[in-house]
């Protein structure tokens, strides 16, 4: 159980309903400055339990990785005996997310007591853990029966990650999969899933529409060196097909068509 002090200084059933409020009412959200802000319109949805397959395609800088750090430490405070996993391609980009997990709970006052802290996870007393994995197949076999899955730059794992944290949902049909990433070409279980997937909740956020990004930045990355599909890709969230590509994908869907006009070869 959670300390008594902890849950007084909470509006607690009030604030394990409405993780915004949350977020908020203790300013857990911060711009770069430190100082407190609010979640954007199109970052709402992903805190609704509702939407338990969510998948997001966002521009670099949106703040993806924070927001689906708070949203794994709101789901390990309220609710005991939570497994929250925070899976990145990279050990790097899985200790930065780990970090955005420490820095909300230096914000909380008093702080939510821990039985364990590692450099990688976290377990409350309440039972509750976050832990965050570098995202191959291997390190993340074993566990069972998650109540939340983030799939951190999830265009840049391997298909074998999704293949093995998917079925741990088997076991829990109430938890959640949640997919943030920057776009990174036409392959992959991101884009197939943003194509075609039915079910998902897919929220598209493109540069262009954030107030916090100056135009003069974005206009200088779109003259800049990289090019436009690096632009298209990066600050525009399109799956762009590989500038050293002999053929696009229009052609070659179309080359493995069956619908095409039969030839009567009496004709010729």
């Amino acid at each position: 159980m959670l300390s008594q002090n902890l849950r007084a200084a909470m509006n607690w059933e009030r604030y394990k309903a409405d993780p915004i409020m949350w977020i908020d009412a203790f300013g857990l959200l911060r711009d770069k400055q430190g100082k407190p802000c609010e979640l954007d319109a199109n970052q709402r949805p992903i805190f609704d339990p509702q939407n338990k397959r969510i998948i997001i395609n966002c521009h670099r800088q949106w703040g993806k990785s924070t927001i689906c750090s708070l949203l794994c430490f709101h789901r390990a405070l309220f609710y005991p005996k939570s497994l929250c996993l925070l899976v990145a391609p990279s050990l790097r980009q899985s200790s930065e997310n780990f970090r955005k997990i420490a820095d909300g709970l230096d914000i909380l006052t008093p702080p939510p007591e821990l039985e364990e802290d590692t450099k990688l996870s976290l377990k409350f007393v309440n039972g509750s853990r976050i832990i965050s994995l570098p995202g191959s197949q291997k390190t993340i076999r074993g566990f069972t029966a998650p109540d939340l899955i983030v799939i951190d730059e999830a265009g840049q794992a391997e298909d074998d990650l999704y293949g093995a944290l998917f079925p741990m949902l088997s076991s829990n049909p109430a938890g959640r999969l949640i997919l943030a990433s920057t776009p990174w070409g036409r392959r992959g279980f991101f884009f197939e899933l943003w194509e075609r997937g039915l079910g998902w909740l897919k929220i598209k956020v493109v540069a262009a529409d954030n107030p916090r990004i100056s135009p003069a930045v974005l206009e200088e990355a779109r003259v800049g060196p990289n090019g436009p599909l690096w632009f298209a890709q990066e600050y525009c969230g399109e799956f762009v097909t590989d500038e050293f590509s002999l053929f696009d994908d229009a052609r070659i869907n179309k080359a493995l068509s069956d619908d095409f006009e039969e030839i009567d070869a009496e004709v010729y």
